[in-house]
């Protein structure tokens, strides 16, 4: 006979026990359905591969190929063959150095069906640009007005070996080596051997240099040969380099000195020297200033007619003309802005005009 008394802890008498609470074995078994699900995800996850599409979609507009893995997008452009010709779509990875996207458009958006890039500048050669994936419709929009979009639609390509040939920017290699569907166990950029492993497939090709100096930057210094960081730093003077801008401008100071030819014809002789002066000068100073450019030298320069200059009047006055020369004072400058290893101005309509 067992005596109550002499029961301790969980043995006691089960009538006197109370009973689980039924949310808590929902719980219970609801954490272990959970849990099993994770598991069977990592197991898929570990166990697939994001599929390599290549779709071709122009011979000769901005977009060329349209490269898909997963969410992750490239464009390639191979008929560029002057300067940098692939660009990187991607949600996964942060901090896209600027050149390394379409004209430094923003990603909007970027997942397995579809990409948005938009551009923040109201003066942009392209505006907006929109790829779906199921249908493969592509559409560009331009800035300028009256221009209307392109629109195409994107074909299945099996060129993907001219492609990964000819990108020079960001390579073919990022997608191929990114292709686990868990998204966490691919590798980054940022991580070396990775980063090496770009940097080896793009180093020989033409115009390769940004993808370089990202590649190699993007490691510390301790971490490259001695060899690497003098590449790095020769590929980031000369992105620097290309990036700057100097150039002259010639400023009117006003005065001028003039001749004629017939007495008469002296006053009018004057208002066409002060004229043609005045036109002389294309822009000022003020205005690149504002726009960050520096005054690294200035020097006085006359600029003259050399010879007589001809103005015709077809109304019969000074017997159909006058001849004039005209001596101009001014200054010309030398202004010059430092540029950065980014090209900031690539989807500026002006530089398209």
């Amino acid at each position: 006979m067992y005596n109550d008394k002499n029961l301790e802890g969980p043995c006691k008498d089960p009538v006197k026990m109370k009973l689980l609470k039924p949310q808590f074995v929902a719980a219970v078994g609801a954490r272990a359905i959970s849990a099993g699900v994770v598991a069977a995800g990592l197991i898929l996850g570990l166990g697939s591969k994001r599929k390599i599409e290549l779709y071709s979609c122009s011979s000769d507009q901005d977009i060329e190929y349209i490269l898909k893995s997963g969410p992750e997008y490239l464009i390639v452009n191979p008929s560029r063959k002057w300067g940098r010709n692939s660009y990187l779509v991607s949600k996964e990875t942060n901090s896209i150095p600027k050149n390394w996207l379409l004209l430094g458009m923003s990603i909007e958006k970027a997942d397995n069906k579809e990409f948005e890039l938009n551009a923040s500048n109201p003066n942009a050669y392209i505006g907006n640009i929109i790829f779906k994936h199921e249908s493969l419709g592509l559409e560009v929009k331009y800035g300028a007005k009256g221009v209307k979009p392109w629109k195409a639609i994107c074909k299945p390509s099996a060129q993907i070996a001219k492609v990964q040939t000819a990108a020079n920017n960001i390579p073919v290699e990022y997608l191929m080596e990114r292709r686990n569907n868990l998204s966490f166990l691919n590798p980054s950029l940022g991580q070396k051997n990775f980063n090496l492993f770009l940097y080896n497939a793009i180093k020989t090709k033409e115009h390769s240099t940004y993808g370089i100096y990202q590649l190699l930057s993007g490691l510390t210094t301790s971490t490259l040969t001695g060899n690497e960081n003098l590449i790095m730093q020769a590929a980031r003077e000369d992105l620097i380099k290309a990036n700057s801008s100097e150039f002259q401008i010639w400023e009117f100071a006003g005065t001028y000195r003039y001749n004629w030819q017939i007495s008469s014809e002296s006053n009018e002789a004057n208002m066409n020297a002060g004229t043609w002066c005045r036109e002389q000068q294309y822009s000022n100073v003020a205005a690149y200033t504002a726009e960050g450019f520096k005054v690294v030298s200035s020097s006085p320069e006359v600029r003259s007619t050399v010879g007589w200059i001809r103005r015709d009047y077809p109304d019969g006055r000074f017997s159909g003309f006058v001849n004039y020369r005209a001596e101009c004072d001014g200054v010309t400058y030398t202004l010059k802005k430092e540029g950065s290893v980014d090209n900031e101005n690539e989807n500026d309509l002006r530089q398209y005009n």
